[in-house]
């Protein structure tokens, strides 16, 4: 019988970051635990997550750190009373846990209910065989696959479904890779071989859509079947290139009318047979020749596209999808911002602008990875940008990697790249790809050539030729004013202009002053200026009308740190949250400037105003000259807080270790110490010599513990203010100091649970002046030790673990009771 009460919900976290996890599914999750707050419900959240701010808005009862398999999940379930349980912010993995849950009949059992999705969707989405059969009923098409036990059949069903297809050997004696058929000739050939490595010979045959448009749809249905679309993005790269490394744009930008209504009606058709309530992204392979379409994924849960849709939209995603599962409908929830009585959430974002999710990877400290894109994700994170064309969004998210892609993303400088070389990048795409492609350009390539080699859609092509076009007459001309204005109109940023010119950014910066070329700042809202918006988002362009609304209040400008990489990840963006209700507390209003789809900390209900603008000297000045904060915050030092101090600007810097602990320092103790005028205190004493792992408490001996306060009291007196790892080895009774160093920003989420000590708090508050805050409290009994294991991303990248990977090439972290 189910429950008529939801009062206790439970929330399963995605687990730590790993390449195709980032941060938006922990976004979503506080979004929605946030939400209901709001209307008095208790609400426990599971993870392992070590980087997970969620801690720090759930008191100790209600945040629960566990392994998330289903044997630690029974245990969790049979000892609490949870009335519903929402399965749709862990991601896929989660879903795999929900149905060993079933099979085990706990749901049944415990009387628990799931929320916005049933077992049996999540069974029929996540199996392709039951999707398959169920997308057949309603008569949608999807890619027809079968296994086939011999040549006849195989050449029956290839009649039937058309070339080209794909071949594979089931249960192979060998590695063998999936080949593509064009003909009847080819396929002959490829099935003798295929059947001869089959240990039970067979052959996996199915429709090919390799070189297909993907297109992507973010949905929402409430418990009225009323049904709307929230995005409609498209995928630059076709089919064969994972979406996740691929470029996106919303709106889609190739579409004719007849195929977007096509696969809107699809998608709005998908579901409702599937009975979503709440959030749904639905992809589609579309055939540009034909016409025709087929369904290849349906995810009913937030993912990676659902964070760029809200971001690109502003539509409150989450906030409603939260609504929808407790039995309100659309036609019932308002969205915060809009100041009109009747403006609900019924309103299907319409846009006035372009926004383009860019993906970025991390090649750099993994020599030895195939830099080759396919179906595998490669990218560590990605960022997002918004113009008013094409162009403009597409260079501002170049700009966004440009400082690193050449040394992380290209094997070689494209410019360097004979035509042999050029051509294999350009057929077998490669992370920096889109710069290979500008290179082409350069060299004469034509627009149908670079189709066929690269399937990509010729519309982009053209696209690119117009900024190399822009990029050709600014070569020419340096110092028109007339060329610089229609050049940042088009995204052109000052930094790209001066290479061009062969001159500083400040001349640059200069000369478009003098001529009164600046920019303007556009909200970031799901109407296009319908409604009478309260915009706390925006973006910069180069128009006349400014949107953006200065108050007079005393502020901080917060510098975020973009997409996520190897060593700073999650972590990085825990500080960004905690520095932000830091100020906001301290009585500023708080501005940010990031460009992370799915990070936490841009987040609606977070920053009191938000630039979502690449982090660039020329950005973060355009928006210190119109804001003009009283400080600008960022944490430790990194290049862009270098040229910015460099262009002027007086920067507060955290006193913060951006890559790590200090790595291949042997030690076995690291103690955390604060120093604070003539004070100096230790907050807690880790340990560090099994496994490369950081543990609390430690368990070094009582007269060992008293040896290291006394010395660490000792290190901290020769620092200035601020909080540091002093790190310990141990030779018999004796203590040896082999480092001391600011707080590394990977340890910080893990440390500050751990210690129950705001650290970013404490912190931001010594960096600002002002007076301490009320985080001086005991460090807590802890039974048993807590743990911190780094993950890394080696498996991903198919390369192999070494022995002792360094912790700045982490991508995420895992905590965990011993």
């Amino acid at each position: 019988m189910a429950r008529t009460k939801l009062q206790k919900i439970l929330i399963i976290g995605s687990g730590p970051n790993t390449i195709g996890v980032d941060t938006e599914l922990e976004a979503a999750a506080l979004q929605t635990i946030q939400e209901l707050h709001q209307v008095d419900k208790e609400v426990t959240f599971i993870t392992n997550n070590a980087n997970s701010v969620i801690g720090n808005y759930l008191d100790s009862d209600h945040f629960i750190i566990s392994n998330l398999d289903a044997n630690s999940l029974i245990a969790i379930l049979r000892n609490n009373e949870f009335d519903a349980l929402i399965p749709t912010l862990g991601g896929a993995p989660v879903f795999q846990v929900l149905h060993q849950l079933d099979e085990a009949g706990i749901f049944e059992q415990l009387n628990i209910r799931l929320l916005g999705v049933s077992l049996r969707t999540i069974a029929n989405t996540q199996n392709p065989e039951s999707l398959n059969r169920i997308l057949k009923n309603i008569h949608e098409p999807y890619i027809p696959t079968n296994i086939l036990n011999d040549a006849d059949a195989v050449l029956k069903f290839v009649h039937r479904i058309g070339y080209p297809v794909i071949l594979k050997p089931v249960a192979a004696i060998s590695n063998s890779s999936r080949m593509r058929c064009e003909n009847e000739h080819q396929l002959k050939q490829m099935l003798a071989s295929a059947f001869r490595i089959s240990t039970t010979h067979q052959v996996a045959v199915e429709k090919s859509i390799v070189g297909f448009k993907k297109i992507e749809m973010t949905l929402i249905r409430d418990n009225e079947n009323t049904r709307m679309l929230i995005c409609a993005a498209e995928d630059f790269n076709p089919v064969g290139v994972h979406a996740g490394d691929s470029v996106v744009f919303t709106p889609t930008q190739t579409l004719t009318d007849q195929e977007f209504q096509a696969i809107r009606t699809s998608a709005l058709r998908i579901v409702q047979e599937f009975k979503i309530r709440g959030i749904c992204h639905i992809q589609f392979a579309l055939n540009t020749v034909t016409g025709n379409y087929y369904v290849i994924r349906v995810n009913p849960y937030f993912d990676r596209t659902t964070a760029f849709a809200a971001r690109a939209t502003g539509y409150p995603v989450a906030l409603v999808c939260t609504q929808i599962s407790f039995g309100r409908n659309l036609r019932n929830i308002k969205i915060p911002g809009l100041r009109q009585h009747d403006s609900l959430a019924l309103i299907e974002p319409t846009l006035d602008h372009i926004a383009v999710r860019f993906p970025t990877f991390s090649f750099a400290s993994f020599a030895n990875a195939n830099q080759e894109l396919n179906t595998r994700m490669k990218s560590t994170g990605s960022v997002i940008a918004f113009g008013r064309s094409t162009e403009e969004a597409l260079l501002k998210a170049i700009r966004s990697v440009d400082s690193t892609t050449t040394s992380e993303q290209a094997a070689l400088d494209e410019s360097r790249l004979n035509e042999g070389q050029l051509i294999n990048v350009l057929v077998h795409p490669t992370a920096g790809e889109m710069f290979y492609l500008l290179e082409a350009i350069r060299r004469g390539y034509q627009v149908e050539e670079l189709s066929e080699l690269t399937k990509i859609d010729a519309f982009y092509f053209y696209k690119l030729i117009h900024i190399v076009q822009i990029e050709k007459k600014l070569r020419k001309n340096p110092f028109d004013a007339s060329i610089l204005q229609n050049a940042k109109y088009y995204g052109y940023g000052d930094s790209q202009i001066a290479r061009l010119w062969k001159c500083s950014d400040k001349k640059v910066r200069e000369f478009r002053h003098t001529n009164h070329i600046e920019p303007t700042f556009k909200g970031i809202e799901p109407t296009a200026g319908e409604f009478p918006y309260n915009n706390r988002s925006y973006y910069t362009t180069f128009e006349t009308e400014n949107e953006a609304q200065i108050s007079e209040q005393p502020k901080v400008f917060i510098l975020g740190t973009a997409n996520s990489q190897v060593g700073t990840n999650s972590a990085a963006d825990y500080v960004t949250v905690h520095t932000i209700e830091t100020c906001q507390n301290l009585g500023y209003e708080t501005v940010l400037i990031n460009n992370n789809p799915g990070a936490i900390s841009i987040l609606p209900k977070l920053a009191d105003k938000l630039y979502l603008e690449p982090l660039t000297v020329e950005n973060c000045l355009n928006i210190i000259n119109s804001e003009q904060p009283d400080f600008v915050i960022a944490q430790g030092k990194w290049q862009i807080v270098t040229d910015l101090s460099e262009a002027g600007v007086d920067i507060t810097q955290l006193p913060l270790s951006r890559t790590s602990r200090a790595e291949n320092v042997d030690s076995h103790y690291l103690v955390v110490g604060r120093k604070s005028g003539d004070t100096e205190r230790n907050l807690g004493c880790f340990q560090t010599d099994q496994d490369d792992s950081l543990r609390f408490p430690s368990q070094a001996d009582p007269q060992i513990l008293k040896k290291i306060e006394h010395i660490s009291q000792s290190e901290l007196r020769k620092q200035s203010d601020g909080i540091y790892q002093i790190m310990f080895k141990q030779e018999g009774t004796h203590l040896i100091v082999t480092g001391t160093i600011p707080l590394a920003i990977q340890d910080i989420p893990f440390m500050t649970g751990v210690l129950n000590y705001d650290l970013v708090d404490d912190l931001v508050r010594m960096a600002l002046g002002k007076p301490e805050g009320d985080n001086m409290v005991e460090i807590p009994n802890t039974e048993g030790q807590l743990k911190l294991d780094h993950i890394f991303p080696y498996e991903q990248l198919q390369i192999p673990i070494p022995k002792n990977p360094p912790f700045s090439l982490a991508i995420g972290a895992k905590i965990s009771k011993s």
